[in-house]
């Protein structure tokens, strides 16, 4: 996970991104984890989207660029002082938002959503 990381912070450093996130931190296991299943070409909800300022999904837009998968996008409303940042002030943290409940709560989604099993988004995530 350390390259990935590294690759990571380069592209918050360096890329151009379409949106401007509402929050400035982000958990490199939940990016790595849905940056793998992307790459397995899992689909996912969209991300929640208003003008070009990113509401809902920040894990998932980052890993799908990471990725170079495009993520569909649903217009949403914005809190009317809603803050913004740049990307390269998004700060990695290596602490897991996900409990190991959560976690199992998003691989059965998966599943589901792509009509496979549980045990296949885990080989997944092991390769």
């Amino acid at each position: 996970m350390e390259n990935f990381k590294n690759l990571l912070e380069q592209e918050l450093l360096n890329r151009e991104f379409e949106l401007k996130p509402t929050q400035n931190k982000i958990s490199l296991p939940i990016v790595f984890r849905i940056f793998k299943k992307m790459k397995a070409n899992l689909k996912f909800d969209a991300i929640r989207v208003c003008d070009n300022i990113l509401i809902d999904g920040h894990h998932r837009y980052i890993a799908s660029v990471m990725a170079n998968v495009t993520t569909e996008q649903f217009p949403s409303a914005k809190n009317h002082n809603q803050t913004t940042f740049e990307w390269k002030e998004v700060t990695i943290i290596t602490t897991d938002y996900d409990y190991p409940n959560d976690i199992d709560y998003h691989n059965f989604n998966d599943a589901k959503r792509n009509g496979i099993t549980v045990d296949e988004v885990l080989k997944m995530l092991k390769d």
